[in-house]
């Protein structure tokens, strides 16, 4: 009799165990769900905001490069894609001052009818976070290689080719930060809050982070789409005018740290590749014309 009384109150326990575990666990869902709802109201808000800002004609400014010689890829650096390094020739071209900006694509948006970032959780920043990333005059991220190069056309531009954004950022001669070579973390826009930013700041907020041709946020911010696909072995083949890269590929290169990278990862000459689809909070962009 007193095993079947045990029997009786053990079962009651596991009913109010149970209980209480589908109360906590609709109790997470509230909580979540009104967290996804408040992040959806706070991107909205900020998209409206985005849109109604007014656009200085500061953030169109182009940075002419002028031509001549300089030395692409290094043959001290551990990365063997950065090999051999090579005195390489480009006509001048133009290129922009600052990473193009919300306000700048949603105007884009607006009048073209193209996608919208997505803007979506990733690991490197959770829903919440994702508000925080849509200043108007902060870079644009969320966007692919394509919705990248369309800007660019639209604008009557196009993406960089990977020997332009590297002599941009380096200029003539071998250095290995915009700035360089003072390994000062803070002098960009890197991982962690202590340069005073913990996702993107506006764009040219940090004004050591500039070539030496005047071209803002080439080591921090955000990693750059630039027009090539990625090779391994690509400066072997490289011609000493104007390369523009393999004619094919299955991932495209992007150039330049983040706000999520390491200072050892913003150095000039550090090549990544990724897929073009891809769209991520660290990967922006910026255009370049011809002269």
């Amino acid at each position: 009799m007193l095993a079947f009384v045990g029997i009786i109150q053990y079962s009651i326990y596991l009913g109010n165990k149970s209980s209480n575990t589908a109360v906590q666990r609709e109790k997470g869902f509230t909580l979540l769900s009104e967290k996804i709802k408040k992040t959806k109201e706070d991107i909205s808000k900020s998209e409206n905001n985005i849109r109604s800002v007014k656009i200085s004609p500061e953030y169109e400014s182009m940075v002419k490069i002028p031509e001549g010689y300089f030395t692409l890829g290094d043959n001290t650096f551990g990365d063997t894609s950065t090999r051999p390094a090579k005195q390489i020739f480009l006509d001048t071209y133009f290129l922009d001052k600052y990473e193009v900006t919300f306000a700048q694509y949603y105007q884009f948006v607006g009048l073209t009818g193209h996608r919208k970032p997505r803007l979506a959780g990733y690991l490197a920043v959770g829903p919440e976070g994702l508000p925080l990333l849509m200043n108007p005059f902060n870079p644009v991220v969320g966007i692919s290689w394509d919705d990248a190069s369309a800007y660019c056309i639209w604008k009557k531009k196009r993406l960089p080719t990977e020997a332009e954004w590297e002599k941009a950022a380096k200029g003539e001669t071998h250095q290995l930060w915009p700035w360089g070579n003072d390994e000062n973390p803070l002098n960009a826009n890197l991982v962690g809050d202590k340069d005073g930013y913990f996702y993107t700041a506006p764009v040219g907020s940090f004004k050591n982070d500039k070539s030496p041709y005047g071209v803002y946020d080439m080591a921090g911010n955000v990693m750059e789409w630039v027009n090539d696909w990625y090779s391994e072995n690509a400066y072997q083949s490289f011609i000493t005018k104007n390369p523009k890269g393999p004619e094919s590929g299955e991932t495209k290169v992007i150039r330049g740290g983040s706000w999520n990278d390491s200072i050892l990862r913003a150095e000039t000459i550090v090549r990544f590749k990724m897929s073009p689809e891809y769209r991520d909070v660290t990967i922006g962009f910026r255009c370049a014309k011809s002269a």
